[in-house]
């Protein structure tokens, strides 16, 4: 192919790289020549989950004397994290500083998302630590990250006293990183806290985006703030920034969870005309709140017209209606439906088991019921809460 005149271009080349690859063909990958090709096939290996095959392409390229650099390896590092393999990251981090390769923060920075993502905060500190003693300056990205962790596992105070520390260490946090912490006030029900940290942001010099909105949204929701959260939603087109799906679904689970129905049909009315599609995620949390408030036709009539707007219910929404069914002791409609889920492809979770056996508990149906508890068994699906438990017994004793 090198020998073609005229030689097919970079992007067919690395193209054909990556499927040569692909078919396991892993000799005929590395390309002397090509240095830049064989870090481009190593990208895309990693972007398409196949790890493995990217490291014995690495390991190819460095027995043909090809010398990966620092964008190679941070490729298969991120790729590594991406399947929380970070033992082998951290390995492949020592084998670059014995090829003498330049660490920088980036590729450091990717462990320490991963161990945050995980909640693996020590971990990720001690990372941070390896950084500073091989004199690389934790960036921006690095303590926001940190932040972001710190918020994950409900450390607050430790993750605003490390925002609140990073002008100190020459640092200016960005919008991500107030962003992150005031999403774990939210989720910790510091609402206030996240309220007084969200109006710092103009303060520092920082503009507000659609996440920021977004995140404060959920938090005043969850509180039960509805008020207050139609208000920041009117502040935030006041701003001039246009509601993304997100926002629309914040919204509309936000009034379900406070049963305010109406208002959340009206805004379904304003997303559409707004020309935001909405997605099965949408339409589940009207059922949900429909189901919640006691509207169980409205419910299912809405679960009738999701093939006509071209979405396929997924396992929560089938769960939804098969619960609403139950409770108004349609328990054949109940099973008829469960049938049809597994036929297009929802395969019911323990979740669903356990809303039909309740219900046939309660009608004294034991042998159907212990056929639904067998079925959950060879499906593999365990019922360990003390409502299982109970469930289990019911079926067994009564």
């Amino acid at each position: 192919m090198l020998r073609m005149r005229p030689q097919p271009c970079v992007f067919e080349f690395n193209k054909l790289l990556t499927s040569i690859v692909k078919m396991k063909k892993l000799q005929l990958a590395v390309i002397r020549r090509g240095f830049a090709a064989n870090k481009r096939v190593i990208d895309s290996l990693c972007k398409d989950r196949m790890v493995d095959d990217a490291l014995q392409l690495l390991a190819k390229m460095i027995d043909k004397g090809i010398a990966p650099d620092i964008v190679t390896y941070s490729s298969v590092v991120q790729g590594l994290c991406n399947f929380g393999r970070w033992k082998e990251a951290k390995d492949l981090i020592t084998e670059m500083v014995d090829h003498k390769i330049s660490l920088d923060a980036i590729i450091f920075n990717i462990l320490v998302d991963a161990f945050c993502k995980e909640g693996l905060v020590k971990e990720a500190e001690d990372v941070v630590e390896i950084m500073m003693q091989r004199n690389i300056s934790p960036d921006v990205v690095t303590y926001t990250t940190l932040v972001d962790g710190y918020s994950l596992v409900g450390q607050i105070d430790k993750a605003r006293k490390l925002l609140d520390s990073m002008p100190g260490k020459g640092l200016k946090p960005c919008i991500i990183s107030y962003c992150s912490l005031i999403n774990g006030y939210c989720k910790n029900g510091k609402v206030e806290e996240a309220w007084g940290l969200f109006l710092e942001v103009p303060r520092k010099g920082l503009h507000y985006n659609v996440v920021t909105y977004n995140t404060m949204l959920q938090g005043l929701f969850r509180a039960g703030r509805c008020a207050h959260g139609l208000k920041l939603f009117k502040d935030m087109q006041a701003q001039q920034l246009i509601p993304n799906l997100m926002t629309y679904n914040t919204l509309l689970n936000g009034l379900c969870m406070n049963k305010q129905i109406t208002e959340a049909f009206s805004f379904l009315h304003i997303m559409e005309v707004q020309g935001v599609n909405p997605n099965i995620v949408t339409y589940g949390i009207l059922i949900h709140g429909l189901c919640k408030d006691g509207k169980h036709e409205i419910a299912r009539n809405l679960f009738n017209d999701l093939p006509s707007k071209g979405l396929q219910p997924d396992v929560q929404i089938y769960t939804t209606i098969i619960g609403s069914l139950c409770q108004e002791e349609l328990v054949d409609e109940a099973k008829l439906l469960l049938l049809e889920m597994e036929k297009s492809g929802s395969s019911p979770n323990i979740i669903t088991y356990e809303v039909i056996i309740k219900e046939l508990l309660k009608r004294n149906k034991l042998s159907e019921a212990k056929t639904f508890l067998d079925e959950m068994s060879t499906r593999g699906l365990l019922l360990n809460s003390a409502e299982g438990i109970n469930i289990n017994l019911g079926v067994v004793t009564r």
